[in-house]
């Protein structure tokens, strides 16, 4: 008999499935909660990375290969199949070690969406079937970074969107907390790829890694983050290869304790309008500089993205290769921001210096805002 009715909700990301080695790790983790009685739903991602069979960027690519102007719907269609997949597999996977499992898609989970192909956000949660699983005795396993409109048409939720999956599954099912797995050991206060003197932090604020996740961060989105607000439902990050503790995100209002933490954003296009703008809320993943430039991510949807700018915003001078570095403050900046000549510093909130700069300059600039405010 389970310990609780609250169910734990546990998310896989691509590194963390995809070869037998890493899939042993995160057997054992699920064994250890299932040997203990609790009920389990387990959210993952498409296995592996780029260049791998089942990654969802070489899925893409099959199609780029034919031509880059992708109709989105064929688009997420394409992009939901590396979730789905690992679903079934992995299901079949715990099943064959003594888990009873079963799979489930975005719309046998109840996950509804708009239309907003790509980037769709969800609507609202019907986990019923899955409720009927766990109460089979069975661990629940749900392809993540999906759901369906109200045509029933796949639509994915766009980057983090496996994140986003657990985190609103785990409030729709009043879960008692949502372990969000990857090869890192939690939230480290700078980016450890980047800056080999970054430590991970024991605990951060839901509202910190809000800030956090804006301004770039990559090991949990925005979204996610959001989705956990309504019912204040804990997040751990942890790693799939060790038995650290991870980081946690709690939903207590911030100490006097001052925790600093940076956040970069890469691979950007810089846009320079002829005329001045409002924001341009219209297309998502935008990020405002001032009422003529704007950043957008280099990515699939870029050409996409580009052509509804231009209707709308007219014609743009485009440049590549730029990066953001914010320090992020969970209460308000303490200390006066570093002039940096090569790097604009931008107007930010209160608790935030940001700074706008080329990525061939990102290293070097992080290992020393990393050294003078951490």
């Amino acid at each position: 008999m389970a310990k609780s009715m609250a169910p734990i909700v546990m998310k896989f990301g691509g590194t963390s499935l995809r070869d037998e080695d890493s899939r042993a790790h995160a057997l054992k983790h699920i064994k250890n909660y299932s040997d203990a009685g609790e009920r389990i739903v387990v959210v993952v991602s498409a296995m592996g990375r780029k260049g791998e069979p089942y990654a969802t960027d070489t899925l893409v690519a099959l199609l780029k290969d034919v031509g880059h102007n992708i109709n989105p719907r064929e688009l997420d269609l394409v992009m939901s199949v590396g979730e789905t997949l690992s679903s079934a597999f992995f299901s079949h996977l715990l099943s064959h070690n003594g888990m009873p499992a079963a799979s489930f898609n975005g719309r046998q989970s109840g996950i509804l969406t708009d239309d907003n192909a790509g980037n769709a956000e969800i609507l609202e949660i019907n986990p019923s079937r899955i409720v009927e699983a766990l109460d089979e005795g069975k661990i629940a396993v749900v392809a993540g970074f999906q759901g369906v409109n109200d045509r029933g048409d796949i639509r994915t939720l766009g980057r983090g969107g496996s994140d986003t999956s657990a985190v609103s599954l785990a409030s729709a099912l009043g879960a008692e907390k949502v372990e969000i797995f990857s090869d890192v050991d939690g939230i480290a206060n700078c980016d450890p790829r980047q800056v080999e003197a970054s430590s991970y932090l024991e605990l951060i604020s839901v509202n910190q890694m809000l800030d956090m996740a804006d301004e770039g961060s990559r090991v949990i989105h925005p979204r996610a983050i959001k989705a956990s607000l309504k019912t204040k439902t804990p997040i751990v990050a942890k790693n799939n290869f060790t038995d650290s503790a991870g980081t946690l995100i709690h939903h207590n209002k911030s100490s006097d304790e001052e925790v600093v933490a940076i956040a970069h954003r890469e691979s950007m296009v810089l846009l320079e309008f002829a005329l001045e703008h409002k924001a341009a809320s219209h297309v998502d993943g935008i990020v405002n500089i001032d009422s003529k430039r704007l950043l957008l991510n280099d990515d699939v949807y870029l050409s996409d993205k580009l052509a509804q700018l231009e209707e709308t915003l007219g014609f743009y001078k485009l440049s590549r290769h730029w990066t953001t570095i914010s320090v992020v403050f969970n209460n308000k900046v303490s200390k006066k921001p570093a002039g940096l000549d090569y790097a604009e510093l931008l107007d930010s909130p209160n608790n935030i210096i940001r700074y706008l700069l080329k990525e061939s300059k990102a290293r070097e600039t992080l290992k020393f805002l990393h050294g003078r405010y951490t």
